[in-house]
C-alpha cells in the first residue's frame, strides 16, 4: 500500500519504547512476546489487524518438520541443520502449548500423516521414517487407515489415492490461526498499535530506530521486522531475501467425510484436516501454477480453486456432485532462497544491530514461527550471532 500526502500527519505524535516490532502476524506477536518477558516495553505495530495476513489464512497445522519429507531435506541441508529444523518445530508447538492453546475451542491434539501416492515418495518416506527413529525423533507409519483419505466412496475413481503409505508424526496438533495468533496477542501488556503502516524507516543522531506510520512516528533503540513476505514493499534494496508466494484453500462440508490425521500429500505441495466442526480445508495446487501464484494480489484464480476441487475429491473420495464449498481463500507467503528461515541485523542507514528481520518460514509459519521469533529476539539482545543468519544470502 501506499500513503497519500494528505494522509500524513503535520505533527505526529512520538512514541517510544525500549523495542519496537513490525506485524502482527505469529512471529510478530512471539517476537513481542519474548521482548516483553525479558523485561523491555514493546510497541507492536500493524498496518491492517491481528493476524490479518499469511498467518490468518494459513492451513493451521502445528506440525513437525518442513514441507518436504526428513530424507529429502537431509539431502537439501545435511542432517545437522534438518535435525535442528525438526528439533526447533517439536519446540514450536511445546512452546505454543506452554501458552495455552490447548484450552482454545479450534484446538485438536491431532497427528499429521504425509502421504505416498506413488511409489517413489513411498521410499523416501520409508526412509524418513528410518532416519526420524535413528535421531531419536517418535514416529510412526501406517499401511492402512479407515478415514476418507484411505477409504473414500466405494467404486469411485480417486486418481492417486488411496495412498501407499504415510509417515506419521504422532504428537502433532492443528488449530486455528487467526484464533491462536489473536490469543497469544492479548497475552502482551500493551495493545497492539492496528492499521498502522509503516511508511519509512530513520534513524536519529541518538542511535534511535525511527518508524514512521502516518499519524505517529514510533522510536526505540532497537525494531524487529516481522512483515515475512512485504519486507520487500518497505525495503526494496533487500528482495533478494524473500519471495512472495500466493497460496490457495478451500473450505468444504460433507456428511460422510472424516479425517482422523492432518495430512500432507505431493511431498507437501497438498494438504488437507478438518476442524472441531466438521469442515475440511484443503490448499495446496500451487507447484502446477508456480508461474501464476506470485506476488502480493490477494484473491483467488479459477485454475487453483478447480483444481483444489479436484484433489478434494479425490483425496476425501466424494463424487464432484457432493461437494459444498463455504469459503475460499489467498494468502502470501514468504519464501527465502534455500527454505530455512532468516534471522538477523539488516544492513542500512541504521546503526550496526537496530534493525532486525525474522521471517521467511516458506509455508511453515505456524510450525516453526513461535521458536524462530524467540531465538531472534534472543540474539538480537545479546548482539550475538543468530542462527539461520541472513548473510548466508547473497544480493542478486
Amino acid at each position: 500500500m501506499t500513503t497519500s500526502y494528505w494522509r500524513l500527519s503535520p505533527s505526529p505524535r512520538l512514541i517510544t519504547a525500549d523495542a519496537l516490532v513490525v506485524g502482527a502476524g505469529i512471529a510478530g506477536v512471539s517476537a513481542a512476546l519474548a521482548l516483553e518477558r525479558r523485561g523491555l516495553s514493546v510497541a507492536v505495530i500493524e498496518r491492517h489487524a491481528v493476524a490479518g495476513g499469511a498467518s490468518g489464512r494459513a492451513a493451521g497445522f502445528l506440525m513437525r518438520g518442513a514441507a518436504e519429507n526428513y530424507a529429502a531435506a537431509i539431502e537439501q541441508w545435511g542432517r545437522e541443520t534438518a535435525r535442528t529444523i525438526w528439533r526447533w518445530t517439536e519446540e514450536n508447538l511445546r512452546g505454543l502449548r506452554s501458552e495455552g492453546i490447548e484450552s482454545l475451542p479450534s484446538y485438536r491434539p491431532t497427528p499429521s500423516c504425509l502421504l505416498a501416492l506413488e511409489p517413489s515418495e513411498l521410499d523416501e518416506l520409508r526412509r524418513s521414517a528410518a532416519l526420524l527413529g535413528e535421531d531419536g525423533f517418535n514416529v510412526g507409519w501406517a499401511d492402512r487407515g479407515e478415514d476418507a483419505a484411505w477409504t473414500g466412496t466405494p467404486g469411485l475413481a480417486r486418481s492417486g489415492f488411496p495412498p501407499l503409505g504415510g509417515l506419521l508424526n504422532p504428537d502433532d496438533g492443528s488449530a486455528s490461526p487467526y484464533e491462536l495468533v489473536r490469543f497469544l496477542s492479548s497475552k502482551l501488556k500493551q495493545p497492539i498499535h492496528e492499521h498502522a503502516e509503516v511508511a519509512a524507516i530513520t534513524s536519529d543522531a541518538q542511535g534511535l530506530i525511527h518508524l514512521h506510520t502516518a499519524d505517529a512516528t514510533f522510536a526505540a533503540p532497537r525494531a524487529i521486522l516481522c512483515t515475512n513476505a512485504y519486507l520487500p514493499l518497505l525495503l526494496p534494496h533487500l528482495s533478494h531475501l524473500i519471495a512472495p508466494r500466493r497460496g490457495q484453500m478451500l473450505a468444504l462440508r460433507h456428511p460422510r467425510a472424516r479425517l482422523d490425521c492432518s495430512y500432507y500429500a505431493n511431498h507437501g505441495y497438498e494438504y488437507f484436516r478438518q476442524t472441531p466442526d466438521g469442515t475440511i480445508v484443503v490448499g495446496g495446487q500451487r507447484r502446477a501454477h508456480a508461474d501464476t501464484e506470485v506476488g502480493y494480489e490477494d484473491r483467488t484464480t479459477g485454475a487453483v480453486q478447480g483444481a483444489l476441487e479436484s484433489f478434494a475429491c479425490a483425496a476425501l473420495g466424494i463424487p464432484p456432485e457432493e461437494l459444498r464449498i463455504t469459503a475460499r481463500w489467498a494468502g502470501t507467503m514468504g519464501f527465502s532462497p534455500d527454505g530455512l528461515p532468516l534471522i538477523g541485523p539488516l544492513p542500512g542507514p541504521w546503526p550496526e544491530g537496530a534493525l532486525w528481520f525474522c521471517s521467511a518460514c516458506t509455508g511453515h509459519g505456524m510450525s516453526l514461527a513461535h521458536r524462530t521469533a524467540a531465538a531472534a529476539a534472543e540474539a538480537m539482545l545479546a548482539g550475538a550471532p543468530p542462527p539461520f543468519p541472513l548473510s548466508r544470502v547473497s544480493a542478486r
